[in-house]
């Protein structure tokens, strides 16, 4: 489950500050992918919809629309993380912790 990191396949053996570089290669794999900034799309368009055409009249209801919306977001991210784990553990057993903090750009 891409939910529960420590459990992932791709982190086992790993220690702390190893896992943790191998969910930075991973995050850095996942903010090139397009998929994962729809959700902030989807909230501008919301927002602008809003703003234009009182799409929502209640104030309460926006505020639930936009926390579905950033629930949505924090989904999306966590399965995009969990999608990079595998080739990022690649990288990081091929060129090791010092190498993969370089790729980074930490």
């Amino acid at each position: 489950m891409p939910f529960f990191f420590s459990r992932h396949v791709a982190l086992a053996g790993l220690d702390r500050a190893s896992r943790r570089d191998v969910r930075r290669i991973a995050w850095h794999f996942a903010q090139r992918h397009w998929s994962l900034h729809a959700p902030a799309f989807a909230w501008v368009i919301f927002v602008l919809l809003h703003t234009r055409y009182h799409v929502v009249p209640e104030g309460r209801d926006y505020l639930l629309i936009t926390l579905v919306i950033f629930v949505l977001a924090v989904v999306n991210i966590r399965l995009h993380i969990g999608r990079y784990l595998k080739p990022a553990r690649a990288i990081h057993d091929a060129l090791g912790s010092a190498a993969a903090r370089s790729v980074i750009g930490r």
